[in-house]
């Protein structure tokens, strides 16, 4: 009996293992939403909890360049715009960025119009998605 003891009380301690997790939560700002003028922005933040490092990748639908370079599109119609990311790592985007603190880490992402609007600028819905992909 004793030695049956023993050995469920060394199977347990064995299999435990650590299960590593990460946390992405506090996002301010689901949609963001630029005015239709030169220069006008918009931002958004939110939390990663990691008991690990980790690395983060910042991309969008319509990005171009690893500067943050993107557009805003309604179909064949584009408005540019530049996108910057701060926060533990470099503002590159669709790059993994290795991030080696661990706890809590705020990111912030903004959104600047680059193109100006004209008259001629056809109305509607023009959309970009960003993409935030964490690996652990």
């Amino acid at each position: 009996m004793k030695r049956l003891c023993i050995f469920c009380l060394t199977y347990c301690v064995l299999s435990m293992t650590y299960a590593a997790s990460c946390s992405v939560s506090g996002v301010t700002e689901p949609m963001m939403r630029l005015a239709n003028y030169y220069h006008s922005q918009s931002a958004t933040s939110f939390t990663v909890n990691c008991d690990q490092g980790y690395s983060i990748r910042f991309s969008s639908m319509n990005l171009y360049s690893t500067d943050g370079a993107s557009f805003l599109s309604n179909g064949p119609n584009k408005i540019r715009t530049r996108m910057t990311v701060s926060g533990p790592v470099g503002n590159l985007w669709n790059v993994p960025l290795t991030a080696n603190t661990t706890g809590t880490n705020r990111y912030i992402i903004s959104v600047h119009l680059e193109e100006e609007p004209k008259v001629s600028t056809p109305a509607g819905i023009y959309r970009d998605v960003i993409y935030v992909n964490l690996s652990f």
